[in-house]
C-alpha cells in the first residue's frame, strides 16, 4: 500500500511511464554497463514489488514484445526532465489490481490460474486496507468532533 504513496509529482520517484538510457528520472532505466559497450542492464523504478514477480514480468513482457514484433511507441527521455505528455503510473493497489484483472496478456505470461489467484489476494488486501482506520484519520477527525 505504502509504495504507491511515494509516487508524488515533483519528487525523486518517477511518476510517468517512461524509459531512458542512463536517465535517472525514467521509470525504466537502461544502463550502459562498463567496460563493455555492448553490455546493458536495466533498473525499474516502480512501486515496491516481489522481485521474482517483477523480474518474471519484465522478462515475460520483453519476450512477448519480441514475439509479437512490437515497436517502442515512445522515444527515450532525454536530459533530466520527466516526460510531460506520458501517462501517469497507477496511484493505488486497487487500480493496479483492476488493470491486471482486465489484462489479456497477463494470463498468457503467467497462466490464468496464477493471475486469478493473485488478483483475488490483492482485492482482499485492498478491502482489508479500506477497513483500517489510520493514525492520520484518528488525528484529523478527532480534532473536528
Amino acid at each position: 500500500m505504502n509504495s504507491y504513496k511515494r509516487l508524488v509529482d515533483g519528487m525523486w520517484a518517477p511518476v510517468k511511464r517512461t524509459w531512458g538510457v542512463d536517465n535517472r528520472t525514467a521509470s525504466l532505466r537502461v544502463i550502459r554497463a562498463r567496460p563493455s559497450p555492448r553490455a546493458w542492464k536495466r533498473a525499474a523504478r516502480v512501486p515496491d514489488s516481489n522481485p521474482y514477480l517483477a523480474l518474471a514480468a519484465c522478462v515475460g513482457a520483453g519476450l512477448w514484445g519480441i514475439e509479437k514484433k512490437l515497436k517502442l511507441k515512445d522515444a527515450p527521455l532525454s536530459g533530466t526532465r520527466p516526460g510531460r505528455r506520458r501517462s501517469r503510473l497507477l496511484r493505488s493497489l486497487a487500480e493496479a489490481t483492476a488493470n491486471l484483472k482486465r489484462s489479456k496478456v497477463a494470463p498468457e505470461l503467467f497462466g490464468a490460474a496464477f493471475v486469478d489467484h493473485f488478483v483475488r489476494t490483492r482485492e482482499w488486501e485492498w478491502r482489508q486496507y479500506q477497513d483500517a482506520v489510520t493514525d492520520w484519520e484518528m488525528k484529523r477527525y478527532f480534532e473536528i468532533i
